[in-house]
């Protein structure tokens, strides 16, 4: 998904709604947003990570990220 995309969707809901993410357990948390370099499709087949990898983690050197917003819990 894009800024644009997130942006084209938000529009349909009210400006004051809070915006939440999921927390531990069955708890929501507030989010806070961030900016990090991401490499695409490093784990294509391993259910326990995601799809995506910050480059120092995905232990394939030589491969640059693209920078990305990430949401996080605030």
């Amino acid at each position: 998904m894009t800024v644009n995309e997130l942006i084209e969707q938000l529009k349909n809901y009210p400006a004051d709604m809070r915006v939440l993410t999921l927390g531990y357990e069955a708890g929501y948390d507030d989010i806070g947003l961030e900016t990090k370099d991401i490499v695409f499709n490093v784990n294509k087949d391993a259910w326990y990570f995601g799809s995506h990898e910050e480059p120092d983690m995905c232990g394939r050197y030589g491969q640059s990220g693209q920078k990305c917003l990430i949401i996080v819990r605030a």
